[in-house]
């Protein structure tokens, strides 16, 4: 075991940062950190074939035993694991003081409070869709273009049996309870909210309709009632054979409608007398560069130079709407959104 590190760091020292977990978005976080002079990057993973191919690929410092990674002194966490076992690394990082950056998760149950109390800390949940050119650009023409939202809608399609087929049922989303049509419900509505606005009530339906193995609802719809006024739809369908990511929404002002996958925003206003049409780069073209923008400016909020767009409060709040989503589902009743109900109901089963 290596001891504890002691010595004073300057401000020169390069900022060391521990990447927990090497699967596919661990590796592209190693990948990108690699690039950048001012940060030292370590792997912990317990597979020693992962270990390998990171400390020869990008020859850096590996640990198999947790121990031993806490032990090379870090300043910053990177938790790149499945969803049902981040919790506990963000409590370390919490406890210890240390920044910390978590893919994307929906059970970061008692973060937000905790992080509130640490406010130079930086707390970072994911915010990849938030960050991507198409919604940036779409975000800010809903703001100066369309006055009071009356109502969206989003629909996502994929097939779920295609993601990640090597990685068999250790990856997340063949499990029920972290499921992809349910947890591809949180990802949209971390940027939904951000650009329409939170929820105050919400009905929920989840079936199974389509043939993904198992009891696994394949199938998540939910209705909202916005803080801001006016309703938003979003359904997440993951036994569709071909992927759709595509919304629309109505304002005071005029339309807008906006595909995610070729990055294409169309509106028209009041002011308008044909649509127009914005192209923010398609998503193949503009996601891996946003995994690069995004763990950079995460680094960069720690040096003080940004500031990190997304909280544990907001996600929390992604959380509990999704939660009365499902309560509503078993008990047939439209929710208004409990602040800090988090427990999952799973469909067909009372609560």
């Amino acid at each position: 075991m290596h001891a504890r590190r002691n010595f004073t760091r300057t401000s020169s020292d390069p900022l060391r940062i521990l990447q927990i977990g090497a699967g596919s978005m661990g590796t592209r976080r190693l990948r990108d950190l690699h690039q950048r002079a001012d940060v030292t990057v370590a792997l912990y993973d317990q597979r020693a074939d992962r270990r390998e191919r990171a400390q020869k690929r990008f020859g850096i410092a590996t640990f198999g035993r947790w121990d031993e990674a806490v032990a090379w002194d870090p300043q910053a966490l990177i938790i790149s694991t499945p969803p049902s076992t981040k919790g506990p690394y963000i409590d370390f990082a919490l406890k210890r003081r240390l920044h910390h950056f978590s893919e994307a998760d929906i059970r970061t149950y008692g973060a937000a409070p905790r992080s509130r109390k640490a406010p130079k800390l930086v707390s970072a949940p994911s915010a990849t869709i938030r960050l991507l050119p198409v919604i940036q650009g779409l975000g800010q023409l809903v703001r100066e273009e369309l006055g009071s939202i009356l109502s969206y809608q989003l629909a996502l399609g994929t097939y779920m049996p295609g993601w990640h087929p090597t990685e068999g049922r250790e990856y997340y989303a063949r499990h029920r309870d972290t499921n992809p049509a349910r947890e591809m419900i949180c990802f949209e509505l971390t940027w939904l909210d951000a650009v329409f606005g939170p929820a105050v009530a919400v009905a929920g339906h989840f079936e199974k309709f389509g043939p993904l193995p198992g009891r696994t609802e394949d199938t998540w719809s939910m209705q909202l009632r916005l803080k801001s006024g006016g309703i938003g739809q979003i359904t997440s369908a993951m036994a569709c054979p071909r992927d759709f990511l595509r919304g629309h929404c109505l304002g005071s002002n005029g339309w807008a409608s906006w595909n995610v996958t070729t990055g294409e925003v169309w509106i028209q206003t009041t002011k308008d007398t044909a649509t127009r049409c914005y192209n923010f780069g398609s998503t193949a073209a503009t996601l891996e560069p946003m995994y690069a923008v995004e763990i950079n400016t995460f680094v960069d909020a720690i040096q003080g130079k940004k500031t990190w767009p997304q909280s544990y409060t907001l996600s929390q709040q992604v959380m509990a709407t999704l939660a009365a989503a499902e309560k509503s589902a078993v008990t047939g009743r439209c929710k208004a959104r409990p602040r800090y109900e988090l427990r999952h109901y799973h469909p067909g089963r009372r609560p």
